[in-house]
């Protein structure tokens, strides 16, 4: 238990240098490229990323709690972590076809500049999808990862700051990023051949990897997609002034529901290796981690509730003044997301549960977006929040009722 507390600890802190970080970079990056340059730069970046994270699948979860049930199985070890690694480099080619099509529609309007971001962004997808952090997650040894992946970020910005000056370094400034990323890939991956030997590859153990992955991928993307895709639902329906006056809500929202995770993560392979075993420890100790998590939402609701009023106007200015009203009803999606997100990863996938958490949460956003719909285009921003609430709401009563049910779907 110390082990995953002081695991919990480290995350939470690299979740929390998360944040801070592209605060730091992003005065650096803007001054030195301006508003067009930086503009391409973050759209190649947010391409890379989204499909870093379709690469990363459902990895980090499946193949974690794999590791952390056989953790001592070395010849088990090899083979998953071959088969991980094929599978990803499979789901990789798929993604490179739509990106070829892609590139040979746009060529002819593309400059040198698209081309060289382009390729770091290659580089910066590489370095995201196949980082083997799952593996350290398994075996909960997460201290050593995290000092480097933040070593790397502190010294990426520290490089931004030294060689980015003008609009035409924007090539290089996604290189610099991309390249401390494919350094903390490589080093990690070096790290993780050193302690398990060469991997085996294997075709069947690769498409095992990605069914077994698919519940967890759907689980994971489903919940970040609805919130990526309230703002355009709003805008589309009730016009770009509420979506305005949401967006500055819906980002402290994130930010705060967001801080859940690094502890979830650290106590999820845990909680995996005692479920494996039988251990009733696992079952009472996820119920301990969804009570306090749950607590800590209510009380983060309630503070933000207190301060939003001073956080509005610091973050987006006296225009947004409208946000503030919005506040006191969204942070009650806090502790209601807070609750979902601890009885899915504390609860239900250490059971090996996935298939129903993923599903019901498809259902949960299916609702919130066609409420989101019809609420919006009568009651703006609120109807939107107000869909959000009525779906994470519905979303919890069905996985309280299954955790407690404690039927385990094979």
């Amino acid at each position: 238990m110390a082990r995953v507390l002081k695991n919990a600890s480290w995350l939470t802190v690299s979740h929390l240098v998360g944040y801070a970080i592209p605060l730091i970079e992003l005065p650096i990056l803007t001054r030195a490229l301006g508003p067009d340059a930086y503009g391409k730069l973050l759209f190649v970046q947010s391409l890379a990323l989204s499909s870093s994270l379709v690469v990363e699948y459902g990895f980090n979860l499946s193949a974690s709690r794999a590791v952390a049930r056989n953790r001592d199985n070395l010849p088990y070890i090899r083979q998953l972590f071959g088969s991980v690694i094929l599978a990803k480099l499979l789901i990789t080619l798929l993604l490179v076809v739509f990106v070829a099509i892609f590139y040979v529609i746009q060529s002819p309007q593309m400059t040198a500049t698209d081309w060289g971001l382009s390729a770091a962004a290659f580089l910066f997808f590489l370095a995201f999808g196949f980082s083997p952090f799952w593996y350290f997650q398994g075996i909960e040894r997460m201290l050593g990862p995290v000092a480097l992946d933040l070593t790397l970020r502190f010294g990426g910005v520290a490089l931004l700051y030294m060689y980015i000056h003008e609009q035409d370094d924007a090539v290089m400034a996604l290189a610099i990023l991309a390249t401390m990323g494919l350094c903390n890939t490589l080093i990690t991956s070096c790290w993780v051949l050193k302690l398990i030997g060469f991997p085996r590859f294997n075709l069947a153990g690769a498409w095992l990897q990605v069914r077994e992955g698919w519940y967890t991928f759907v689980y994971r993307s489903s919940s970040s997609v609805l919130l990526s895709a309230s703002p355009a639902v709003l805008g589309f329906s009730a016009g770009t002034f509420a979506t305005g006056i949401f967006v500055p809500a819906e980002k402290l929202i994130r930010a705060s529901t967001g801080l859940a995770l690094p502890v979830l993560t650290a106590f999820f392979p845990y909680l995996s290796r005692l479920a494996s075993t039988a251990d009733s420890r696992g079952n009472n100790q996820g119920w301990m981690l969804v009570g306090v998590l749950t607590l800590g939402g209510v009380i983060g609701a309630l503070l933000l509730w207190l301060l939003a009023p001073w956080l509005i106007l610091l973050l987006a200015g006296e225009g947004f003044a409208a946000s503030i009203g919005l506040m006191s009803l969204f942070v009650w999606l806090i502790p209601l997301r807070m609750l979902s997100q601890s009885l899915g990863l504390a609860i239900l996938l250490p059971r090996g549960d996935e298939r129903f958490a993923g599903y019901t949460l498809i259902c949960s956003s299916v609702i919130a977006i066609t409420l989101g719909v019809l609420l919006s285009g009568y009651y703006g921003a609120v109807g939107m929040i107000a869909a959000l609430l009525v779906a994470e709401s519905i979303l919890v009563l069905l996985l309280l009722y299954r955790a407690v049910k404690g039927h385990v779907a094979r």
